[in-house]
């Protein structure tokens, strides 16, 4: 079931709200993007998220991956701390636009709401996303 969630930058700086279900899952992908930054994400609808203050401090990334010929990605931080807290994608088969919400980023989740979110891997590093890497462990 859909919760909103709140959630920020690490400074406070921008804030936003988020309509997702950890039900489906917490995703951890083994691209160099959410590799790096240790980014666990949910997916959610383009509408679900509202950035409710500090639109104006984001700022973008935008990476345009050779395995998204119809799409691209588009990931959002906070230059005053660094945090990564929104990341969004358009691919016609997820319906367009869409959102993926670093769940890190999230104030108002519990330890028992992440805990009880199955995982679900992405071999994003071979450009499979919708199938786990051979190796999980280390995600």
């Amino acid at each position: 079931m859909k919760k909103t969630y709140h959630g920020s930058c690490h400074c406070g700086a921008v804030r936003f709200e988020a309509d997702i279900d950890l039900a489906e899952g917490i995703r951890k992908c083994n691209c160099s993007f959410c590799w790096k930054l240790g980014y666990r994400k949910s997916f959610a609808a383009y509408e679900a998220v509202r950035v409710t203050d500090g639109r104006d401090r984001m700022r973008e990334y935008k990476a345009i991956p050779s395995n998204w010929p119809e799409g691209d990605i588009n990931h959002y931080m906070c230059p005053n701390c660094g945090a990564n807290f929104l990341s969004r994608g358009y691919l016609d088969f997820m319906g367009g636009n869409f959102w993926a919400v670093n769940v890190a980023c999230l104030d108002d989740v519990t330890e028992e709401e992440l805990a009880s979110a199955p995982i679900v891997y992405e071999d994003g590093k071979r450009d499979r996303q919708m199938e786990a890497p051979e190796i999980t462990s280390y995600l």
